[in-house]
């Protein structure tokens, strides 16, 4: 579901907050996010478990 980083081995997703404020973590470009008004949107790498995404860092 999520890229990864051929380099690093990480998987690439963007954690979004919504303009109502839940937080989502995402496998969808970049891009298609920044089109939703109000959402703020970085860039995290991680990696994928059963009950979901662990957050390792954000990238700047």
């Amino acid at each position: 579901m999520f890229r990864r980083d051929t380099d690093t081995g990480e998987e690439i997703a963007f954690r979004v907050t919504t303009p109502q404020g839940n937080t989502v973590i995402s496998g969808y470009s970049e891009d298609f996010w920044r089109q939703t008004p109000g959402a703020e949107v970085e860039e995290v790498r991680g990696h994928s478990q059963p009950d979901g995404f662990v957050v390792e860092r954000t990238v700047a």
